[in-house]
């Protein structure tokens, strides 16, 4: 029985409910065992949920897939778990324990499947029916004599042309949605070599780009069509770092008459500027663009992503938003704030620069120093880092780090100042074009999000940050 956790960040969830595609993956990619998979944020009462599908189902073993700022919870579904069933084995997988299986882990945890999990968790399988040494299991951390922890060996990169597409009938749950379309995530390739230092991508698969067959692509998309999707989120980790492939990824769309689906990306600046790129994008059905611009100032691109720094300029940021909006395409625009040397004034440069660009949504991200990125090392050495190990508040939008100008409680205050600026008039709704593509949608969210909006704007209600409250 293998889990993703409930945890979202408030505002993502108000558009967008997408299933884990590891887990679904492991799944179809393990021929030992009988696996089910379950995405907890569809559930309200996820302990309840977890206790009541453990009694029914009665597995031997499970898994729970998180990030960093989910981890908090996932121990402590572990620990109902094992409060149902002592028992049942316990693994953990995914980003944040693959990158600290070194650290102290809790009693409840059994097994750590380190990097990708698809064949590690199939050869713990064979492991525990006897079938091969749990010591030879290449990526697996386990717990040995005393409860001290065991590392195996690292597994190699994986040939992706081994995999089978997600097993998507091993879910239990329904109802992943984005702007209430049925939704299904597809991915198309994995890794990136640009080597961010806010990014921990590098230490789960290294500086590596690999790629599925674009038939195969097309097989997934086709299996999630089949299964109710009427939109795509493409997860790829840089999915345009080969323009050409994904030029040829958007023709085997039109091609295959797919087009008719909504597709959802993130992209960075410089992959959306190669000439035509954004147009037969559009073609395709994309309808929705993550945009990675991260800052507007170059010191600080620089600082963030030396090798972005010398691929483009803000006047190519212009140009690509320009593109997008002329083509109907909704931008989700990312800034990272809260660098070592930003004062207010940047924080509010970002604001002017996201009316600027017109973008449709801006998305404040405060930089956060994750395990097993450049930046962590570089802020810990330059004595910026608040919150080294409440994992709860690494959101991306709760201050863990201060700058030279300001404190965590500085740059908190600014986060929510900025949206609440955004927000306050419907300014930006006039140019939007999410309600071009989901007019009721849209509507709806309004009148559910704007009375709170309104107490803030009228000193009645408490601060509300539309990105920054994490529901478990």
């Amino acid at each position: 029985m293998l889990f993703a956790l409930p945890d979202v960040i408030y505002g993502f969830d108000l558009f967008i409910k997408a299933p884990n595609l590891g887990i679904t993956s492991i799944a179809a990619n393990t021929d030992e065992a009988e696996v089910r998979v379950a995405d907890l944020v569809l559930v309200k009462d996820a302990v309840g949920y977890v206790k009541d599908t453990i009694r029914r189902h009665r597995p031997d073993l499970v898994g729970f897939s998180c990030m960093t700022f989910q981890y908090p919870t996932a121990v402590r579904l572990a620990k109902v778990v094992k409060e149902v069933d002592r028992s049942i084995k316990v693994v953990f997988g995914g980003y944040h324990p693959t990158l600290t299986y070194q650290e102290p882990q809790p009693d409840c945890i059994d097994f750590i499947v380190r990097g990708e999990g698809e064949q590690t968790f199939h050869e713990l399988i064979l492991a525990l029916k006897g079938k091969m040494r749990i010591e030879d299991v290449k990526g697996l951390s386990f717990k040995s004599e005393g409860d001290d922890f065991r590392h195996n060996e690292a597994r190699p990169l994986l040939n992706l042309d081994t995999l089978k597409i997600p097993a998507r009938d091993a879910r239990l749950l329904k109802g992943f949605h984005a702007c209430g379309r049925p939704l299904d995530v597809v991915e198309t390739s994995r890794g990136c070599t640009l080597g961010c230092r806010y990014c921990c991508i590098q230490s789960m698969y290294g500086r590596s780009f690999r790629t599925y067959r674009i038939d195969r692509v097309v097989d997934d998309i086709y299996d999630a069509a089949r299964h109710g999707a009427k939109s795509i989120l493409f997860v790829d980790d840089n999915i345009n770092l080969d323009n050409k492939r994904f030029r040829r990824i958007c023709e085997a769309i039109i091609e295959h008459g797919l087009n008719h689906l909504h597709y959802c990306i993130q992209a960075s600046v410089y992959g959306l500027s190669e000439p035509g790129i954004v147009q037969i994008m559009a073609k395709a059905g994309f309808k929705v663009v993550f945009l990675g611009i991260e800052s507007m100032i170059h010191t600080n691109l620089s600082f963030l992503s030396p090798r972005k720094s010398n691929l483009y300029t803000s006047d190519t940021t212009f140009k690509v938003v320009r593109e997008l909006r002329e083509q109907g395409i909704i931008i989700l625009g990312g800034f990272v704030l809260g660098n070592p040397e930003d004062s207010a004034a940047e924080f509010w440069h970002h604001l002017e620069q996201a009316r600027r660009l017109k973008v449709d949504l801006p998305i404040f991200f405060l930089s956060t120093p994750y395990p097993g990125t450049e930046l962590r090392e570089e802020l810990k050495n330059l004595g910026l880092i608040t919150n080294a190990d409440d994992y709860s508040r690494y959101t991306c939008f709760e201050a863990n780090i201060r700058t030279k100008n300001l404190s965590s409680e500085d740059i908190d205050e600014l986060e929510w100042r900025l949206y609440h600026e955004w927000y306050k008039t419907f300014g930006w709704f006039l140019w939007n074009n999410i309600k071009k593509h989901y007019p009721i949608y849209t509507i709806r969210t309004i009148l559910k999000t704007y009375p709170k909006h309104l107490l803030n704007t009228l000193g009645l209600g408490a601060k509300f940050k539309p990105y920054s409250v994490v529901k478990r």
